[in-house]
């Protein structure tokens, strides 16, 4: 049996591809001002900066539990409280499932929104509203979660087999009858993985953003670092690296039990 000779490979246009992005690359890097020299000028600040880095300081973790239980308590606040109200902004936003052109219009705008804007502008936000503290943080990533779970969420559902809903609207079931029994038990564990993809978001996010005094471990990473301890900045980006790493494995474990 004659081997099937493989399809030409066209060389050029991988060639003006490649091409087109040096020159886009060269093109933005002139436009920030990027400068190879001033780079390796001030690459000897940031050899002292590793050095003052390290060894991070071992007897400050004591005190970074208080702090990174609240982290926690935010990102699950966010977590759950986003997870909650993304669901019926995901259901219209499906175009399949939404009420009409008009609700799923006004609803997919409301979504880019809430993307469009990060969340250190919703912590800077609720902190202007509600306080500087770990209540605005909860506020900014529960917005944060909705855009994200809302976006996912709503893709899944229009890729779902319409042959139940249609089934239960025919039997005489109502539009949230539809919904409830023929659209959502289909996409469940699509929800379950994205919400615990949110979780692990909003534990890193919520260390960023506590940096605009919205609570949690950021805040007091931000003093250490204006205190110029870097040690101790090592150590609670450490002490962060793994608890988002023991998340981010019990989170993948669990998502490959429902695929």
């Amino acid at each position: 049996m004659a081997i099937p000779a493989k399809p030409p490979r066209n060389w050029w246009l991988w060639g003006g591809a490649g091409g087109f992005l040096l020159a886009m690359t060269v093109w933005s890097a002139h436009g920030i001002g990027f400068s190879l020299n001033e780079l390796f000028c001030n690459m000897g600040m940031g050899s002292r900066l590793l050095n003052e880095s390290f060894p991070p300081d071992f007897a400050f973790l004591p005190r970074l539990f208080g702090p990174f239980m609240e982290t926690l308590y935010i990102a699950i606040i966010g977590t759950v409280v986003g997870g909650i109200l993304a669901i019926p902004i995901a259901v219209l936003a499906a175009r399949n499932l939404s009420l009409g052109k008009l609700v799923w219009f006004a609803d997919r705008n409301f979504m880019n929104i809430l993307r469009t804007l990060p969340d250190l502008f919703w912590a800077m936000l609720f902190a202007a509203a509600v306080g500087f503290g770990p209540v605005a943080g909860a506020l900014a990533l529960s917005v944060f979660t909705i855009a994200v779970i809302s976006k996912l969420w709503s893709e899944s559902l229009e890729a779902i087999d319409m042959g139940l809903p249609e089934a239960v609207r025919a039997a005489g079931g109502s539009w949230l009858q539809m919904v409830k029994f023929g659209a959502l038990p289909q996409a469940l564990s699509q929800y379950v993985s994205y919400t615990l993809y949110a979780f692990e978001l909003n534990v890193r996010s919520s260390m960023v953003l506590g940096l605009v005094g919205a609570g949690g471990i950021g805040m007091i990473l931000e003093t250490q670092r204006a205190n110029f301890e870097y040690e101790r900045v090592t150590m609670i980006i450490l002490a962060v690296l793994v608890a988002v790493l023991i998340i981010e494995q019990i989170s993948e474990s669990i998502r490959k039990r429902l695929a």
